[in-house]
């Protein structure tokens, strides 16, 4: 009995929710789709996996896992191998648009896209109304993401994006000089932290953001995050917010697969790789029927 765990970079996340599922007496795989060969049965041995694949990937150099996680993965649903986060939640976590667009129809409160484009020269910068901000459509860490305040902004970025989809989406403007981390595991809030403003104008560990805990959160916004994670079909994941006024919010990026370097533990004062091995704890042994310790 063993749970497998797909990935594809030695991340210091990964590895450590590895070990502390093994202190639980819980055999872990860990399988890089990046490097290694790919055997269907060494997959789905497994009574359980975890996806760990980040979308960040393609823009640190793996684009091998990216190209074939998602027929991995509706191999291993149509298996009914059970699996934490599902195909589903990883194309959302691949599709910026995708995801703010499936939210939109649910009357979730997301920025408006105004343009994706596979090429610069495919954009229409006359339609676009500033500001705005640019990102990559997969992507994450805050790669490649710009405010742009003109034309002139934008057409210098266009000379620093790599050739991958992007989308343009509307300004949200944080005039509480932060946005809003909610971690999700399972139905608990694992943390919410207030993210003040880092360089360029963003709010993200890598952008050099400040944390602070976030205790009185409105519960309208949290039960929003619970609402669109479950739409999404993510079960382990996180959501980002702008509260643009006391009453207005505006969910503005969702993520399947959370990651933390070891620093964060000290910031969060907890360890989240051992909450979300404590819930996948639970999972799997729903699953065996024997509760390991």
């Amino acid at each position: 009995m063993s749970i497998g765990i797909l990935y594809e970079s030695i991340e210091w996340s990964n590895q450590h929710l590895s070990d502390i599922l093994n202190k639980m007496s819980i055999k872990t795989e860990l399988i890089n789709l990046e490097t290694e060969p790919i055997s269907w049965q060494r997959i789905l041995q497994h009574q359980l996996i975890i996806n760990r694949l980040f979308p960040s990937a393609p823009l640190r150099g793996n684009k091998r896992a990216l190209r074939i996680a998602d027929t991995i993965l509706k191999v291993i649903q149509d298996h009914h191998l059970p699996i934490i986060n599902s195909q589903e939640a990883y194309r959302y976590d691949c599709s910026k648009l995708c995801c703010m667009q499936a939210l939109q129809q649910k009357n979730i409160p997301v920025p408006e896209s105004l343009a994706y484009f596979s090429s610069a020269d495919l954009l229409t910068p006359n339609t676009l109304s500033y500001p705005n901000v640019l990102k990559p459509d997969c992507s994450g860490r805050s790669f490649f993401t710009y405010i742009l305040n003109n034309r002139e902004d934008l057409k210098v970025s266009l000379k620093q994006i790599p050739d991958q989809p992007f989308i343009i989406q509307e300004y949200i403007k944080p005039v509480k000089k932060f946005t809003t981390r909610i971690e999700i595991v399972g139905q608990n809030i694992m943390s919410i932290h207030k993210r003040y403003l880092g360089s360029g104008g963003l709010s993200s560990y890598h952008a050099g953001s400040a944390f602070k805990k976030y205790p009185n959160c409105s519960v309208k916004i949290i039960q929003t995050a619970f609402k669109a994670l479950a739409l999404l079909n993510i079960e382990m994941g996180s959501v980002d917010i702008i509260e643009s006024s006391d009453d207005e919010f505006y969910l503005i990026d969702i993520n399947a697969t959370s990651n933390f370097s070891e620093d964060n533990v000290e910031m969060l004062g907890f360890d989240p790789l051992q909450v979300m091995a404590e819930y996948i704890l639970k999972r799997y042994s729903l699953l065996t029927k024997t509760y390991h310790y």
